[in-house]
């Protein structure tokens, strides 16, 4: 190397990073490294005690004549090795790459003859140095001074979601539907089974006269599934049934052996008619509290009341406060009751086939505590699905497994304590429940196709399901003004929603609102106040003993009730086969009101009498369906021995 400093001889001959620099004497080419290169491209060893500053060797000069000073190399140590760190460096950046040589010309490709003979060579992987993050080649563990530090490459697998049980899986749920179709959405304004269906100047509603009374408030009713009687459930924990052909009263149910006091809120008949399912609240007799200026409430059990005798037959314990709603349902063809407390649980209560004892209890698991009001059953899901008006909530649950699934949040300021799917007459109706996908027969596709490997049955797109939804009513309360604490902070209102189905698997559910229904004199904040619709118009009962009639298509009101004392109406319910319209509340009174217009309940009555009919017609061809195909299965089971027994002769 020449002792004097080399002079640039162009300050613009950058390319690319690369600086020439000329000589007197001789050309060389200084390269620039990389960030990510670390020490010398050479094989000339690194001094350790010179690397921050020139050596006697160094005469590279930037362009102001000032030495061009070194990296400090980095090296990681290997415990495992007796080389010390010098010859440690010195080896690892012997076996670095060096940058890449010009290619040559082969001499196949400049001597064709010669190309046939020339065989191929293999290629040497590249040696992966310490100072490299390159993954793709390396020397093996046996030969690498550094492999423990070496990153072993993993192979890129896909990622496959693992199916959720909680997922909507429209096949299933689908299916389900159309197994278990719902009983529920038979009756509504426009299905002529008798019910009231116009409410206006023209159609007028009167008082129809009857005595159904208790001697305290009555919180909830409930008709029997026939349609025939009334129970009403009583603040003086009795349960009363009621005829309506004559309205008078059948039978009073009391707990005799119960020792505290009852108050019952809700309650649900069996299928049969033979039990009463009963909730409220019990309070103990002898410990008063002065925060609830109540006695102490106990844990809370739901009775269930043998009709004709007026025992308790049965009692499912595991609520903690009072019973706010009970349901009966089936799901795949098992008898389950469903029930929701102040105490912030959900229970799914699984009962024999003769509905008088339980199989086993189950909470509904939902991560948070949660005060239901009132559950109903999503349509055209099997039952599967259920909202739940809870808290200042909706809540979406899966009853099979009895989990929630959803939150539609802060519908109303305080509670949302109501609320119930409807069927509503002047909207656009959901489409039917969708029919089983045909399946896929291999020899109609295209053979050629599959045997190009183009298509291959499972590939093929299943056709697009039709979007499904529900209409759902709901009610609640809101809070009252900070300062006076007497004045809600917004107007009562009621609230039309669509809920929107999935339309593919693990897909989420939607709440859209509709419309909703207020009016400045419509005051209702309070809770425990249950709504009711026919499909044409919304009842939404007051804390001032009237019951406002709002028409769902135009939001507007048609009309009111006003035949109660000041107090609050706290449920109603439309009859589903008969002109007759039911209202109860706190001053211990239901009233009952029809059509004034005689031309209007022959009509009702007529319809009515012809909806009777199609229902007995239709019961009575599932029961032939159902003998024919017990026959069919003993048929076949019959001629399955028979051939067995063939068979065994044969075979002797």
């Amino acid at each position: 190397m020449p002792s004097e400093p080399l002079a640039p001889a162009s300050t613009n001959t950058e390319n690319n990073g690369v600086t020439a620099i000329t000589s007197p004497q001789r050309k060389l080419m200084a390269v620039l490294i990389p960030s990510h290169s670390r020490g010398k491209e050479n094989d000339e060893p690194i001094d350790i005690e010179n690397v921050d500053g020139p050596t006697h060797s160094d005469n590279e000069q930037t362009e102001e004549g000032r030495p061009v000073r070194k990296r400090k190399a980095t090296v990681p140590f290997d415990e495992d090795t007796d080389m010390d760190t010098d010859e440690l460096l010195e080896k690892e950046v012997k076996t670095k790459k060096k940058p890449a040589a010009k290619p040559r010309v082969p001499k196949a490709a400049k001597d064709p003859a010669a190309a046939a003979k020339a065989p191929k060579k293999t290629s040497k992987k590249s040696v992966r140095s310490a100072f490299s993050d390159d993954e793709e080649g390396g020397q093996s563990p046996a030969n690498s001074i550094l492999s423990k530090f070496k990153r072993n490459p993993k192979g890129i697998v896909p990622y496959v979601k693992p199916e959720d049980p909680l997922d909507f899986d429209p096949s299933y749920v689908y299916s389900l539907a159309r197994q278990y179709p719902d009983t529920y959405w038979k009756h509504h304004a426009e299905s002529k089974s008798g019910m009231i269906n116009k409410i206006s100047e023209d159609h007028p509603l009167e008082l129809v006269e009857s005595n159904i009374r208790d001697q305290a408030a009555i919180t909830g009713m409930v008709l029997s599934p026939d349609g025939t009687m009334l129970a009403t459930f009583c603040n003086l924990g009795s349960a009363r049934i009621w005829s309506l052909e004559d309205y008078s009263l059948l039978k009073t149910l009391r707990d005799a052996k119960e020792e505290h006091i009852d108050e019952f809120y809700v309650g649900a008949f069996v299928p049969d008619q033979t039990l009463l399912l009963v909730g409220g609240k019990l309070k103990d007799r002898n410990n008063w509290s002065e925060a609830d200026e109540d006695n102490n409430i106990l844990p809370c059990s739901l009775k269930l009341f043998d009709i004709l005798t007026g025992e308790v037959v049965c009692q499912l314990k595991g609520h903690t406060e009072e019973l706010l709603c009970v349901k009966r349902v089936q799901f795949k063809g098992e008898n389950y009751f469903l029930s929701g407390s102040q105490d912030g649980y959900l229970n799914k209560w699984h009962m024999e086939s003769d509905w008088r004892s339980l199989k086993l209890m189950e909470q509904m698991e939902d991560g948070i505590t949660c005060m239901a009001f009132t559950v109903s059953f999503v349509p055209n899901t099997g039952n599967k699905y259920f909202l739940a008006a809870a808290d200042e909530n909706l809540r979406l649950y899966d009853f099979e497994h009895a989990t929630l699934l959803q939150t539609f949040e802060n519908m109303y300021s305080s509670y949302c304590d109501c609320g119930k799917f409807i069927q509503p007459v002047d909207f656009p109706m959901p489409p039917p429940i969708p029919q089983e996908e045909p399946t896929v027969d291999v020899e109609e596709i295209s053979e050629s196709a599959i045997k190009k490997g183009k298509m291959k049955a499972e590939d093929i797109e299943p056709a697009a399901r039709p979007q499904q939804y529900a209409y759902f009513i709901s009610r609640g309360v809101e809070l009252l003004d900070s300062e006076e604490r007497m004045i809600a902070k917004d107007y009562n209102s009621c609230t039309l929603h669509k809920l929107v189905y999935p339309t593919t698997k693990g897909g989420k559910w939607y709440l859209t609102e509709v419309k909703k229904f207020q009016d400045e004199e419509y005051f209702s904040n309070a809770w425990l106040i249950k709504i009711s619709s026919n499909g044409r118009y919304l009842m939404a009962p007051t804390c001032t003993g009237e019951v406002f009639i709002y028409n769902l298509k135009t939001g507007q009101v048609t009309g009111v009730l006003k035949d109660h004392d000041d107090v609050e109406v706290r449920d109603v319910i439309f009859h589903p086969t008969r002109p007759l319209l039911f209202t109860s509340g706190d001053d211990g009174q239901v009233k009952v009101y029809t059509y004034s217009k005689p031309d209007d309940i022959s009509k009702a009555l007529k319809d009515s009498e012809e909806s009777q009919r199609r229902d007995s017609e239709a019961a009575a061809l599932v029961s032939v369906a159902t003998d024919l195909s017990a026959v069919s299965v003993k048929d076949e089971e019959e001629e399955e021995a028979i051939v067995d027994v063939v068979d065994e002769d044969l075979t002797e």
